[in-house]
């Protein structure tokens, strides 16, 4: 269940020495984006007694033309930002009176009674502050309040929208401090401004106060969905005093207004029939969901692209924008196998939030996962997960493509060297002998997502991805088909250089999935690399190709290839023509295994002979081997069963052979 999984990211960071500052920080939205116009205009109104003061406080600065606030106040301001509804009306529950004021709001200051009847009195009522005072005493105070902005309305409004704070700094409230002196760096008390009703002393908040007030709201807030007193927690297994549904506004991952995981039979405040949490559990789920938040990444522009363009036409593929496919968002969990390990858990999520210390030995997930995200190293006391989503988390209109769990660091690490080994080694091989450009960026090859998707296409992009993170076993059948496709689609249009790319990503594939098979799924399976043409290359031009060497298709192919490939330089020079494409493809859009060998190998001796082609006693030698080999595959039926393995090591045979000097002379 992911919620068990965000419970137990979130039970270290409870337990661990979290200042209190930071943890307002997390559990408000002080720091939020959509949030940092509001403390342009701040409306603090101070109760004492019969006493009423009004400030107005700008916390931050214009810096070009954004307004930046001041990050050293403004976890003082423990603002909650509205996620779905009408900003306009009453949201939730509030810790203390410190609500947000819309452009409407502040227009409507100058109408008192309105204004407090409409504005503040329902906040009033949602308030943990004030949930012991009764309507009249809630309404007395909304009067006052109202009255003391009033007066100020021509000082503060101007012609362009406003946003702002209204805080309400009422000093018979336990969450306030009146000291002496102005406490900046202390973490429990949070300077607010200088008080007017007792000039030179100074308005604090209580942190700890506030803390408590904060997820007391929140489990307020799902409570509206469902409680019940002395029933089993969901997550502890036992008897709770009080439980509550598992709704969040802070992870909306389960949205009221979202019908599919409510079952038809719960009512609209009958949650906790399908998930109760404990209060203890809840606050954790609470830190778990601001630390994921943090951590929640897109994935990488370049790689989406690689994973969903359509992956059997290269010409399609190649007018894709990467801005044509819906933002896709990763979330990485670290989870302990163990019981008591939540200091060393804190320390981790500490160094995923802090990423500027990187290292080699780290877990890079944008090679693993296609998110720029960090991993410290982890034994294998710990377990990945990651969380695919796409839509606004905020807006409650999140949708789960994929949940990977249980991945092993040590797997994650392995297949992470094969991929940068793969990268840094044998990619620059791959590309010399296809003699393609050194220095471009080949993206395909570059993660674990875009090397599955090319392979396998879009369609299988997540089942691909959970089968290698879990050492199980995948095929090359998919890869063969796809290359052949793209390569008879590239070879219509003549384009060489899109042939032999596509052929450095087929070559790069096969070398990681070699490298798979043998070190992480610990299996004996061969499949032919460059390494191995290069070693048919030098017995080719040795003239000692023979029969028990092409016994596959795959071998049969790659060797018809520099056969075709050598006859062709030949029939150009006589002709001025290709042979292959003026032969071999003259009959419409399509190349197969039995058209290379009736319509291009059977007429190679009789249009040598017919051109005085001296194409020497080696190529004849090897030829004959060729016709023999074809027989044999017909008989055996391989061209039919192999046949994308047979084009794209003809291809491949084709494009990789090079004359030696005697064809050059």
């Amino acid at each position: 269940m992911l919620a068990e999984s965000i419970i137990r990211i979130g039970r270290p960071i409870v337990h661990s020495d979290l200042p209190i500052q930071q943890r307002i920080r997390w559990l408000t939205d002080v720091d939020s984006e959509n949030c940092k116009n509001f403390f342009q205009h701040v409306f603090l109104i101070e109760l004492e007694e019969d006493a009423a003061a009004f400030h107005f406080i700008e916390v931050g600065s214009v810096e070009g033309k954004t307004f930046v606030p001041n990050k050293l106040r403004n976890n003082a301001f423990p603002i909650l930002y509205p996620n779905g509804g009408n900003p306009l009306h009453p949201q939730g529950v509030y810790p203390i009176p410190c609500y947000l004021m819309y452009e409407a709001h502040i227009r409507a200051m100058n109408q008192p009674d309105s204004f407090a009847a409409e504005v503040i009195f329902p906040r009033l009522k949602n308030s943990i502050s004030y949930r012991e005072k009764n309507e009249e005493q809630l309404r007395e105070i909304a009067r006052r309040v109202s009255e003391c902005i009033a007066p100020h309305f021509d000082y503060f409004i101007k012609q362009e929208k406003q946003l702002g704070i209204l805080y309400i700094y009422d000093h018979s409230l336990p969450e306030y401090r009146l000291l002496e002196n102005r406490y900046e760096d202390d973490d429990r008390y949070l300077w607010i401004a200088e008080s007017r009703l007792s000039p030179g002393k100074q308005l604090h908040i209580d942190g700890d106060r506030v803390l408590a007030g904060i997820v007391e709201a929140k489990f307020m807030e799902a409570k509206t969905l469902g409680s019940a007193s002395n029933a089993i927690s969901t997550f502890t297994n036992q008897e709770e005093k009080e439980v509550a549904s598992i709704y969040n506004k802070f992870w909306l991952w389960m949205s009221p207004t979202w019908e599919m995981p409510r079952s038809i039979y719960w009512g609209k405040e009958e949650w906790t029939r399908g998930i109760k949490v404990d209060r203890a559990s809840y606050e954790a789920f609470l830190y778990g969901t601001q630390l994921l938040k943090q951590i929640t990444v897109p994935v990488t522009s370049a790689i989406l692209k690689e994973m969903f363009a359509p992956v059997a036409s290269a010409e399609a593929k190649r007018h894709m924008k990467p801005s044509s496919f819906e933002s896709i968002f990763g979330v990485p969990f670290v989870l302990s196998l163990l019981k008591d390990d939540s200091e060393q858990l804190y320390h981790k999520y500490k160094r995923i939030l802090n990423q500027s210390d990187k290292s080699e030995s780290d877990i890079h997930l944008e090679i693993l996962a296609g998110i720029n995200k960090v991993i410290p190293p982890l034994s294998d006391e710990y377990r990945l997960m990651i969380v695919y989503y796409s839509g606004e988390l905020s807006k409650g209109d999140m949708h789960v493509r994929k949940v990977i769990e249980d991945v092993v660091p040590s797997t994650a690490t392995l297949l992470q060297n094969i991929i940068k080994e793969i990268n840094r080694k044998e990619l620059f091989h791959i590309v010399n002998i296809l003699r393609c450009n050194p220095d471009k960026e080949y993206h395909r090859l570059r993660s674990l997502p875009s090397l599955l998707a090319n392979a396998y296409g879009p369609g299988y992009v997540w089942s691909s991805l959970q089968a290698v993170l879990h050492r199980q076993t995948v095929t090359t059948q998919r890869l063969y088909k796809n290359t052949a496709i793209k390569l008879l689609e590239l070879a219509l249009k003549e384009d060489d250089w899109g042939m032999r790319e596509e052929l450095v990503f087929h070559y790069g594939f096969l070398a990681f999935y070699s490298r798979y098979q043998a070190e992480v799924v610990q299996r004996d399976e061969r499949v032919n690399t460059v390494a191995d043409w290069e070693r048919f290359i030098e017995d080719y031009h040795a003239g000692d190709v023979s029969l028990s060497q092409l016994q596959s298709a795959e071998e049969l192919g790659f060797v018809t290839g520099l056969l075709l490939r050598q006859f062709s330089n030949s029939y150009r020079f006589k002709t001025g023509k290709d042979y292959v494409k003026q032969r071999v493809m003259k009959f419409g859009s399509k190349l197969t295994p039995d058209m290379i060998w009736k319509f291009g190998v059977l007429r190679c001796e009789e249009l040598a002979k017919q051109w005085s082609m001296n194409l020497g006693k080696k190529f004849h030698f090897v030829l004959a081997q060729v016709l023999l080999g074809f027989l044999e595959a017909e008989q055996a039926q391989t061209l039919r069963l192999d046949k994308d393995k047979f084009m794209t090591a003809f291809w491949s045979g084709y494009l990789i052979y090079h004359k030696v000097k005697e064809e050059e002379q």
